[in-house]
């Protein structure tokens, strides 16, 4: 091959945005995965949930005393959104003795047993910075692992043996499995000089692919699509199928804080 050839070959494969071959190169498809999120419209349990909220805002640990059930459970789950996170089914920080509102402070602050060396005063700083931005989400659903229970924010519902084979495909983690929040249009290279190819719908389950990391441009989000192939973003649009959450119950025709969901990372 003449030197200017090799040359010209060179610069066209220097001047070309990075890739891998996995964007261009089908992997295993799977059948797409829809998300959803049912509303609780109780009026009693949205007062409550803001009332609460602008207590954790104001440090105010009195309405979370009175709120709580004295069965309550802080539970520790997993990132994995395809295990089940419910009391009898993921693990308890802070024991059941106490007032449920030490074990709560216990749970967030220390994972159940405060150092002496960490003033209650700390304590609560973390418990209520969790608090508020836990509550912050504003909406409210049931808890698909636990009947009768509603949680803020609410918690995604889909079908888990669909998204395992989904995350399986892609070659993700299921701890990588995000759902669209918005339409989202993807592109075959993570470069805006390529025109979209494809669009997630908001409500998609989403596997974010991060072996492409190396050759992904910071900004930039890679998602396996159901035909197989890899699509990019540059969007902000993506939300956990496993959030940190409050769940709530109803004791006596009142509704009361049941148990808090924290997420082992």
């Amino acid at each position: 091959m003449p030197a200017f050839i090799r040359l010209a070959l060179a610069v066209s494969v220097l001047a070309s945005p990075a890739f891998s071959t996995r964007a261009t190169t089908p992997g295993k498809t799977y059948a797409p995965v829809r998300v959803s999120y049912a509303a609780d419209s109780d009026p009693d349990l949205a007062a409550l949930v803001a009332s609460l909220r602008n207590a954790a805002k104001a440090k105010q640990a009195e309405p979370f005393e009175t709120a709580m059930a004295p069965s309550f459970v802080a539970l520790d789950c997993a990132a994995n959104p395809l295990k089940a996170c419910a009391p009898g089914k993921a693990k308890i920080v802070g024991g059941k003795a106490g007032k449920p509102l030490e074990r709560m402070r216990l749970a967030f602050c220390c994972e159940g047993k405060a150092s002496p060396d960490t003033p209650v005063e700390s304590q609560d700083e973390t418990m209520f910075a969790i608090l508020a931005a836990t509550l912050d989400a504003k909406t409210i659903g049931p808890n698909p692992d636990a009947k009768g229970e509603v949680c803020a924010p609410a918690l995604p519902a889909f079908d888990r043996a669909k998204a395992g084979k989904a995350a399986k495909a892609a070659g993700v983690e299921p701890e990588n499995l995000r759902v669209a929040t918005v339409d989202m249009p993807l592109r075959r290279r993570p470069t805006r000089e390529y025109e979209p190819a494809a669009t997630i719908e908001a409500g998609a389950l989403a596997p974010i692919v991060t072996d492409l990391t190396d050759d992904t441009p910071a900004g930039w989000t890679a998602v396996g699509l159901p035909d197989g192939s890899v699509g990019y973003t540059d969007a902000l649009g993506f939300d956990e199928l496993a959030p940190a959450a409050i769940c709530f119950g109803k004791a006596q025709g009142q509704w009361r804080i049941v148990s808090t969901i924290q997420r082992d990372q």
